[in-house]
């Protein structure tokens, strides 16, 4: 079965087995990886590979994601199944997880996004890094194409750049200040723009007091929240109607 060449990586075709894997269709290509949707034993997976030139370049870094992954066990993260290991593939098969990201909802099915979504998205989002900064770690990618949404499900995919927190270069700030971005991101997708002028999200998204305080902290406008709970805590605070 001959391979399709893109972007000088092989592509995997439907049908291709990957150890008990059949590759199913192609999902996307990253710098760092390539993800196929994978069936086996009548179950549908994830197969996330890492390029082989990466894997060569960085592989000290990439092993972190394994390990990260096989040390979590939470709903809302996708669960590390098994690990691709032979001479010329190295990946993870995962949990698949139903939905789509918030980059597709937005850019693909130009979704607007209401006060009650973003409140439910978020307030998942926040338990899901609680979880993590429990576990001493940091996801450092927390965007729009890192996260699926299936109704009332939210999941965060994508620890390529997770690492354990050491307070020093891998902070819990990290996240927040991801958060902060990508609840902007949300708000922006309903907002209907009635002036020429250009003004910062502050200025022109009409938000209350209340939720600038929390945005500009999570951004590190505003102070800076110095861990979850704190964030927790405020976020509570906020009525749904305003969120």
């Amino acid at each position: 079965m001959v391979l399709i060449p893109i972007f000088r990586q092989r592509i995997y075709p439907p049908d291709y087995l990957v150890g008990k894997y059949k590759i199913i269709k192609l999902l996307g290509e990253g710098r760092f990886g390539i993800c196929y949707l994978v069936h086996a034993h009548a179950r549908t997976y994830i197969f996330k590979q890492i390029k082989p030139r990466i894997m060569k370049k960085y592989k000290d870094k990439i092993i972190f994601e394994q390990q990260i992954l096989s040390n979590i066990d939470y709903p809302l993260i996708p669960k590390i199944i098994d690990v691709i290991n032979t001479d010329n593939i190295y990946g993870y098969i995962l949990e698949y997880k139903k939905g789509s990201t918030l980059e597709q909802r937005i850019f693909g099915d130009n979704h607007q996004f209401k006060s009650f979504e973003i409140y439910t998205i978020a307030s998942k989002l926040i338990k899901i890094i609680k979880y993590l900064h429990k576990k001493n770690i940091v996801h450092r990618d927390i965007r729009l194409p890192n996260v699926i949404v299936n109704q009332n499900d939210v999941y965060l995919i994508d620890f390529g750049l997770a690492r354990p927190i050491d307070n020093e270069k891998y902070v819990y700030c990290e996240d927040f200040s991801y958060l902060g971005h990508l609840l902007i991101h949300l708000y922006y997708s309903s907002f209907k723009k009635t002036s020429r002028k250009s003004r910062p999200w502050y200025n022109e998204l009409g938000l209350s007091s209340e939720e600038l305080n929390f945005l500009k902290k999570l951004l590190g406008l505003n102070d800076v929240y110095k861990n979850i709970f704190n964030l927790e805590e405020d976020f509570l605070k906020l009525k749904i109607t305003q969120l």
